[in-house]
């Protein structure tokens, strides 16, 4: 439940400024500055490619969500909320289901080829779920992929505007109020949703993108989900150490 703040609660961002709102505009926007300075088969190799600086900056992100995860569980295990510990130990899976299967569980970084009978059913031949053929592939990419991005609209970027124009503020030392994502998600929020979308415009409207806007936003997008879930995490542990030692009693 929702409740007002008294005039000794923290704000209801739990990260400073150039974290939350300069971070994902810098993330985002350089890969457009990148495209508009390299040629395209610079910009492929060196940012794009499966070794490339965005696909490890979201294994980085993925590595870094999955530790905040795990803090956030013992903090809830000591606690003795049975609750949060579940929410948690659900989202390190999500954050090991994410990065493993951009890795392709280490198929790029070993370098090793998928087993031919796996490649005939996998679209790009890696030793991963989410790019297999049919309604496996729809079930295990496109459905928690936009379940995904609904949460982080709604829940990341929508509520914490609303509740700050209400001046409505979540108990530090309730189930919701530690969960739920405070206004440091704002940014990353509309960004991460939103990052394939003025592609998608310009494809429907001219027909083709631009060079210098044509940065392969499928790829960014995974990235700029990766950062999200590290932000969230990075409020929740700051919350939880606001909270202090005091067990959060579920609503």
């Amino acid at each position: 439940m929702n409740e007002r703040p008294d005039m000794n609660e923290r704000p209801d961002t739990a990260l400073p400024g150039w974290a939350w709102l300069g971070l994902p505009l810098v993330i985002y926007f350089s890969h457009y500055l990148a495209r508009a300075l390299l040629d395209f088969a610079v910009y492929d190799r060196w940012v794009l490619h499966e070794s490339g600086i965005t696909e490890k900056a979201t294994l980085v992100m993925q590595a870094l969500a999955l530790v905040g995860g795990l803090l956030a569980t013992r903090w809830a295990w000591r606690q003795g909320d049975r609750k949060l510990v579940a929410f948690f130990l659900v989202f390190c899976l999500g954050c090991v289901y994410f990065g493993g299967e951009e890795a392709s569980w280490g198929q790029h970084m070993a370098g090793w080829s998928a087993p031919e009978e796996w490649a005939e059913v996998n679209d790009q031949a890696e030793t991963n779920l989410h790019n297999t053929s049919g309604i496996a592939g729809t079930l295990l990419d496109q459905l928690p992929r936009n379940l995904l991005a609904i949460a982080m609209l709604v829940g990341g970027a929508i509520l914490p505007l609303v509740r700050r124009a209400r001046g409505l503020r979540h108990s530090l030392h309730s189930f919701r109020g530690l969960i739920m994502p405070g206004f440091e998600c704002v940014a990353i929020g509309f960004i991460a949703p939103l990052a394939s979308i003025p592609e998608k415009i310009l494809k429907a409207v001219a027909g083709t993108v631009p060079a210098p806007l044509e940065i392969e936003a499928g790829e960014v997008k995974e990235l700029m989900f990766a950062v999200f879930l590290a932000m969230y995490i990075a409020g929740v542990l700051v919350r939880m150490r606001r909270a202090g030692a005091a067990a959060p009693s579920p609503h």
